[in-house]
């Protein structure tokens, strides 16, 4: 048996009740960005327990230090014990007064060649010493600097191995300019240097409150191939180029407070790698004092450069990702650096170009200023330390400082 269903509509329906739609245009939709997504790094890199792990996490992030040329790394507690003797060592060197006999006999050069070699007093900024051999350290820095030159140097050598595999290239590709890296030499004068620092913390204020946080080294990207930046406190920014904004990458936990570590690219790898490592930019910007205690910020650079007597041939580095470099050769006549290649050049031929672009950020102000000054005519894309540039020796210094207003260079997208 069948029913016929009830007459009219079903309760409810079409009841003549309308609504208005909601208020303002229809929502949009809108394509995903260009392009991968950025590259992140963990806020805090975990914990490395040996040199072995430390190395492994780098060359497991390489394409972060490969496109923002920084990479904050954890240190072993062998090596953060390394560091923390030559803290200690350097804390007591920098306490001796002024006329003390070890910072006389230790003296660094003046004028433009202040940060070159030797200790240097920069007063109401920073006091620097940068070792370059045995000979030239004082007594009672030697063993400890020679320590932690050789440790660094076993790190460096595994990263740009790892940085060549990277590229598709082989292993030994900087090989020829990297002996420098486990070789605290005895005599010899290095390219390559230890620079141990004491900043000047702001203190307080005329009302009694604490100061303000002060730039003491302006943004700047190191001029060779790697460099690691030891801090015993927060003062170390770096920037990011996806944002443009400059991040305090040692910032820790109070509750565990250790020695932080950066890893940074340099103006020669950028080069030799035709751009697909960038250089990392930074700057150092000191907090003021909590304390009377509290008066400095400490921490020391390690930067890896090409030995002065290697010589630079590009075409051995094209192939795999890299692109071919330039027809014209390396002028310091023509100052073409860097759309150029190399054949056969000494590795003070690059230095030198680098630095003729650049002025110094560790020497006194007044000089500095003058160097921008006499630049300005020119093409200034950043600012490199340097000590005296005379032809006998390779004496481009650290430090190519960023000009804030110019653009970045892309790092490759095809490092993976």
């Amino acid at each position: 048996m069948t029913y016929s269903p009830p007459p009219g509509p079903p309760p409810g329906f079409d009841t003549g009740v309308r609504y208005a739609p909601p208020p303002g245009p229809p929502p949009q939709k809108y394509s995903p960005p260009p392009g991968p997504p950025p590259i992140t790094a963990p806020p805090q890199p975990p914990p490395c327990q040996n040199a072995t792990e430390l190395s492994a996490y780098v060359r497991g992030n390489l394409v972060i230090l490969a496109n923002r040329g920084w990479l904050a790394v954890s240190l072993p507690p062998d090596l953060e014990s390394v560091y923390a003797t030559l803290f200690a060592e350097s804390s007591v060197f920098f306490e001796l007064p002024p006329d003390a006999q070890a910072k006389r006999d230790f003296a660094a050069p003046t004028g433009k060649a202040a940060s070159d070699e030797g200790f240097s007093d920069i007063p109401g900024e920073k006091q620097l010493i940068t070792l370059r051999s045995e000979l030239k350290t004082p007594p009672q820095l030697r063993e400890a600097a020679k320590t932690a030159w050789n440790e660094t140097g076993k790190l460096f050598l595994e990263t740009i191995h790892d940085i060549a595999e990277s590229l598709d290239r082989p292993l030994d590709l900087f090989d020829g300019m990297s002996v420098e890296a486990t070789n605290f030499s005895e005599k010899d004068r290095a390219a390559s240097l230890l620079r141990l620092f004491r900043y000047n913390r702001p203190g307080f204020d005329e009302n009694g409150g604490l100061g303000m946080k002060k730039v003491v080294a302006e943004g700047h990207k190191d001029l060779g191939l790697l460099t690691l930046v030891v801090g015993q406190s927060p003062g170390l920014d770096a920037r990011d180029p996806a944002t443009g904004q400059w991040v305090s990458v040692e910032d820790t936990p109070p509750w565990a407070p250790r020695l932080t570590a950066t890893l940074l690219a340099g103006q020669t790898l950028t080069y030799l790698t035709r751009g697909l490592y960038a250089s990392g930019i930074h700057r150092v910007s000191v907090l003021p004092s909590t304390s009377p205690a509290d008066k400095y910020r400490f921490s020391l650079v390690f930067a890896l450069r090409p030995a002065p007597k290697s010589t630079i041939d590009t075409t051995k580095f094209e192939g795999g990702l890299i692109s071919k470099f330039p027809e014209e050769r390396l002028s310091l006549d023509l100052n073409n650096f860097p759309n150029c290649s190399m054949y056969g050049q000494p590795a003070a031929d690059l230095f030198k170009a680098i630095a003729k672009k650049h002025w110094n950020v560790n020497i006194a102000p007044e000089i500095r200023e003058q160097q921008k000054r006499n630049l300005l005519g020119g093409a200034v894309s950043a600012r490199v330390d340097d000590g005296d540039r005379g032809a006998a020796r390779v004496d481009g210094e650290e430090a190519a400082p960023f000009n804030e207003g110019q653009e970045e260079e892309p790092a490759a997208e095809r490092l993976g």
